[in-house]
């Protein structure tokens, strides 16, 4: 599985330069300068000394004989990283004229998530723009790597504070796995049959005043913007069969939620654990009540501790061998057991300073950063994913499809119908959710 980021630049980029930054980003945390090892039927990642030439590909648009911007990025999107043989990460930088380029990265999702992807990136800018050295003071961020896995001890503290703790874990995995499993979720509607790996992109862009507006709507409710955002997405899915004729029933969306407490600073990708809501055709009949049962499921799962449960269970996973892990997920993806209808990760604002929603980076060197997208890895059984993250107060919303399933005409179609169930949701005036305060989704 692969997390992308794609910086929209504006200005010159000197690639020699670049390639340096990476270096130094790479020397500062060594997972991202290792190889995948195997001994004694063992996985262990071996630190090389040695970066060779680097990870970083330069193709100029206006030197190459198919100068299609749009291919190019899905053929770097589609190349798979084999980390028994190269480093967890590549870069390419992608010159479409004498102004403008693209930044994009590839990291495999061993090695870091999305969130964590943005920090190592914010090294690299970092680098870039100030020289840092190994002797500096923000060289190495300490929420990139903690030496402890704060995650597991946090939840390990929760377990005295919750009666009967693992007949609860043990029943909630129960009717993840086998009760709920049953009848599987309805999937979203393509009309492609084919088996193509190729991976493309495609996103649109809530504006700063369109986005205050849904704040806006979502503070009058009591609820938060990851709440209409979760609640649009049952809806985009119910209306986008429907046109399609495909009736919806069971629909599920797999989507991260924060765990930890407030304050909890050092842990940044792993406080958030997948929870997997359904909701069904009464459910998503009124908006209102759909966003209040959603505001309250997550509620829910997140206070009764029902989150740590597949924490819990995939550290379990983790520590069979790597064949074995292979057909577990085989397995649930055969079974639909774990692969939902979709898959929605929001990504929060991007580098923000402190106490405000300003973008704390906002150049690579004498360039622009204007604008930056990522995507999530697309689960073969979904065909596409939706990513979102929050730059500069424009929300970015993306999605990473394989073409053999859906159009490229139909992924727009679907994404156009997605931001206007966001920006349109109907919220209705409930009272001030009294626990608004609790940090929720990012």
């Amino acid at each position: 599985m692969t997390t992308y980021a794609i910086l929209d630049l504006e200005g010159e980029i000197d690639h020699v330069r670049l390639n340096q930054a990476i270096f130094s980003a790479q020397k500062a945390h060594p997972r991202m300068r290792t190889i995948l090892r195997r001994k004694n039927l063992r996985l262990f990642r071996e630190v090389q000394e040695d970066l060779g030439e680097g990870v970083l590909t330069v193709q100029d648009l206006a030197s190459l004989q198919d100068a299609n911007y749009e291919r190019r990025l899905s053929e770097f999107l589609s190349q798979r990283i084999d980390i028994r043989k190269a480093f967890p990460f590549k870069v390419l930088l992608l010159r479409k004229n004498e102004v403008e380029s693209s930044l994009i990265f590839s990291f495999h999702h061993s090695a870091l998530d999305g969130l964590r992807a943005l920090l190592f990136i914010r090294t690299i800018i970092e680098s870039y723009n100030n020289g840092l050295t190994e002797g500096s003071p923000s060289f190495e961020d300490p929420r990139m790597y903690s030496k402890a896995d704060e995650l597991l001890a946090y939840a390990n503290s929760q377990r005295s504070r919750v009666e009967h703790y693992y007949r609860k874990m043990g029943s909630d995995l129960f009717h993840r796995f086998v009760i709920d499993a049953f009848p599987p979720p309805t999937r979203v509607f393509h009309d492609n049959s084919g088996h193509s790996k190729e991976i493309e992109h495609y996103a649109r862009t809530i504006n700063p005043g369109e986005l205050e507006q849904i704040v806006s709507k979502a503070t009058s409710a009591g609820v938060e913007l990851n709440d209409i955002i979760l609640a649009a997405t049952y809806r985009a899915v119910e209306k986008w069969n429907s046109m399609h004729g495909k009736v919806s029933k069971k629909i599920r969306i797999m989507a991260p939620v924060n765990m930890s407490p407030k304050g909890f600073r050092h842990v940044v990708s792993n406080q958030a654990s997948w929870l997997s809501l359904s909701t069904t055709p009464e459910d998503r009949a009124d908006p209102v009540k759909l966003l209040k049962k959603v505001r309250m499921d997550t509620i829910d799962a997140t206070m009764n501790r029902k989150a740590f449960s597949l924490v819990y269970f995939f550290y379990f996973c983790s520590r069979f061998p790597l064949v074995v892990i292979r057909g577990m997920c085989r397995f649930l993806m055969i079974t639909r057991t774990y692969v939902d209808s979709i898959l929605i990760t929001n990504f929060g604002t991007t580098w923000p300073k402190v106490g405000s929603k300003e973008p704390a980076v906002t150049g690579l060197g004498n360039s622009r950063i204007v604008n930056i997208t990522g995507s999530t890895g697309v689960v073969t059984p979904m065909g596409f994913s939706i990513c979102m993250g929050i730059y500069n107060k424009n929300l970015s919303i993306s999605a990473a499809y394989r073409p053999a399933l859906f159009l490229k005409e139909k992924m727009q179609m679907f994404l156009d119908l997605y931001v206007e169930e966001i920006k349109n949701y109907q919220v209705g005036l409930g009272e001030h959710d009294s626990k608004q305060g609790l940090t929720l989704p990012v």
